[in-house]
């Protein structure tokens, strides 16, 4: 196998589009006004990649425990495991790489963050092993990956995640954890991919990704009326982003991960950059351009 090609596999089996998902540790520094304080920007970077290598990490655990059902899936049976890409003993040495670097990162900036990650690793083994088969629970799974994230970036901020971040990233979690069960179960039918899909019904999973929907533009709307720098004016780019994406689940193009169904689609992607240039504005116009930006 040439080189090139051997590294084009193992970067595969390691989801590293599935990486957009940890710019959620970022959330406390810029919501803080950190930003530009050279010591904690380091640490969140160097928290973002830790989180980058662990979920990495247990991707390629899945994969070895799921290798002889995914051998039987239509599309599972080419990932670099399941099709003989990558040998068992590879899967092993990366795995273990990638998590003695995961841990190692964390425990560098401090250990607080570390046992964050050390329960999200812990969480998502339950999941891969017994809570996935759990109806709602499973969802909430999903969504506290989301929120440990997030906590895991408060670690090296002065006031840490407020209620309402909290809140505001909670609903968005279960928004779009539900929102992918439901295009699931719009797309293959109870069975089809995941046991829990015989369980769920469309009708329940309709309402509660309305509900969720909506306490997400609810919650942030709250937050942003309580920040000082203006951020209520990105409320209507974030109503259309969340109207877009229920477009998209309503219409079946969601049951791949989130992050997928945002680099696939443009105007979802274009939305999401427009909101977070216009945020960087609202938060740091001042710091940029001066006192009299704003004005």
């Amino acid at each position: 196998m040439k080189k090139g090609l051997s590294v084009r596999i193992y970067l595969k089996e390691m989801r590293i589009k599935s990486w957009l998902k940890n710019l959620f540790v970022f959330c406390p520094i810029i919501f803080s006004l950190e930003l530009f304080e050279w010591n904690k920007f380091i640490q969140v970077v160097i928290l973002t990649l830790s989180f980058c290598l662990i979920s990495s990490a247990i991707y390629v655990l899945n994969d070895i425990s799921d290798v002889e059902s995914d051998r039987k899936h239509d599309v599972k049976k080419n990932r670099p495991i399941a099709s003989g890409q990558i040998s068992f003993p590879c899967a092993w040495i990366l795995l273990i790489c990638l998590t003695i670097a995961g841990f190692g990162l964390a425990l560098s900036v401090n250990l607080f963050s570390f046992l964050l990650i050390l329960a999200y690793v812990v969480i998502n083994i339950l999941y891969s092993k017994w809570l996935k088969t759990k109806v709602v629970i499973d969802c909430f799974c999903i969504a506290a990956g989301f929120v440990l994230r997030v906590m895991v970036g408060g670690t090296i901020v002065r006031d840490g995640v407020s209620d309402w971040m909290f809140l505001t990233v909670v609903s968005l979690s279960l928004f779009m954890a539900f929102g992918k069960r439901r295009g699931e179960l719009h797309n293959y039918g109870a069975g089809g991919t995941r046991d829990v899909l015989e369980i769920y019904e469309m009708n329940f999973l309709n309402g509660i990704v309305f509900m969720c929907a909506g306490l997400t533009m609810v919650f942030y709307s709250l937050w942003s009326i309580s920040q000082e720098s203006n951020l209520v004016y990105t409320v209507p780019i974030v109503l259309f982003i969340v109207i877009r994406y229920l477009l998209l689940v309503f219409s079946g193009r969601s049951e791949a991960d989130p992050t997928t169904l945002i680099l696939s689609d443009k105007t979802l992607l274009v939305s999401c950059g427009l909101c977070a240039l216009v945020m960087l504005v609202l938060l740091y116009g001042t710091q940029i351009f001066g006192h009299y930006f704003l004005l």
